[in-house]
């Protein structure tokens, strides 16, 4: 009786352990989109603040700040399309046993 009891509670804890182990690859996963993210709009703030500053200096206003928020936007695309892509050449290079 006692045994079977111990069995029990030895495959709760290893039910819950799992369990444990699926949501830290949730939140690791979601801590690595939220980056992706904030990247994104770092860069897009950062390179229209540049343009705002440079339109000041020349006296150009909409020109260099539209300028500056493209090239952000873009720059920020780019990197986070390389980063998920890089995440599928990862997987299935290591699906086919390291082989290209």
């Amino acid at each position: 009786m006692e045994e079977k009891r111990d069995r029990d509670r030895t495959g709760k804890l290893r039910k819950g352990l799992s369990a444990l182990k699926g949501a830290q690859r949730t939140e690791a996963a979601a801590g690595r989109y939220m980056h992706l993210g904030a990247t994104l709009a770092a860069s897009t703030l950062l390179f229209l603040y540049g343009g705002y500053r440079l339109d000041g200096w020349i006296g150009t206003l909409p020109l260099f700040t539209l300028i500056g928020t493209f090239v952000g936007g873009f720059g920020g695309f780019v990197y986070l399309y390389r980063e998920l892509t890089a995440g599928e050449r990862r997987r299935k290079r290591e699906g086919n046993g390291g082989r290209r």
